[in-house]
């Protein structure tokens, strides 16, 4: 899996270079993070270093930077770039390298009346770090492409749906938010605020697995991700959820607040 820089300047190490010497090598296989850019501010960052940080203890890496260095690398990265919304990778193997890179954010209508996802048989291996790994997105990429999903979810051996390959799922039945146990899939970002926001409404959240066949007992399904923010799942499969329901409403509402409050605050 390659990610190439969009944009004229990069950052290598310590130092920003111009993107006509940047090399792709084996880094592309170690630990990585991708955040989005707001109005010229890196969303959420502390959480996104700290989860960076905690995928380099999984993996037995050492990433030689404070992150108050890497901070100070990514807003100056944004600055000589001067870009104001996108998408940055950083990435950490042997070398440290942060760019952004293309994205593809949901349309208005996609938030409005949801998107239509597939399900995938594949498991990530060490689901609680962030690392490359190539065949499980391969696939996935393979059956968006073909299939025409806006995503995949994962099931595994059991038959049990854990994320997305490139998001976490949440489901709505009886007033309640139901995810997969946080140690059994990426513990998202996005997922991590949707969570502590379904606590500030009082709405409860169950950890436990959920099987397929499960999936017809639930109102409404949503994805949480860097890109696509809460977004509202329409169909998985035969199976047809309500985009309009109110606790996910609620809880798309509240994180677009967060969003603008967090920006405000910087």
């Amino acid at each position: 899996m390659t990610f190439s820089p969009i944009h004229e300047y990069f950052i290598f190490n310590d130092e920003v270079q111009d993107t006509k010497c940047f090399v792709h090598s084996e880094d592309m296989g170690g630990i990585y993070e991708v955040l989005r850019v707001k109005d010229g501010i890196p969303l959420f960052l502390e959480d996104h270093l700290q989860r960076l940080k905690k995928s380099a203890e999984i993996a037995q890496q050492k990433i030689p930077y404070s992150e108050k260095r890497i901070e100070e690398l990514l807003y100056i990265l944004i600055e000589t770039n001067k870009v104001s919304e996108g998408n940055i990778l950083i990435s950490y193997e042997i070398s440290m390298k942060a760019f952004f890179i293309s994205h593809s954010y949901p349309t208005e209508e996609m938030y409005k009346s949801g998107v239509v996802c597939g399900i995938l048989d594949a498991e990530r291996e060490n689901p609680n770090a962030k690392v490359f790994q190539a065949a499980v997105r391969q696939k996935a990429n393979k059956m968006i492409e073909e299939k025409g999903f806006y995503e995949v979810l994962l099931a595994d051996a059991n038959g049990h749906i854990t994320e997305g390959s490139r998001s976490n799922v949440f489901f709505v039945h009886d007033e309640k938010i139901v995810t997969t146990p946080g140690s059994k899939v990426l513990l998202g970002i996005t997922r991590q605020k949707a969570i502590e926001l379904a606590g500030m409404l009082n709405i409860d959240v169950v950890e436990k697995e959920i099987s397929y066949n499960e999936l017809q007992k639930f109102e409404a399904v949503f994805l949480t991700g860097t890109s696509p923010k809460i977004l509202p799942i329409q169909q998985i499969n035969i199976f047809e959820f309500n985009t309009s329901e109110s606790i996910l409403r609620k809880i798309m509402n509240a994180y677009d607040s967060l969003i603008e409050q967090y920006i405000a605050n910087k």
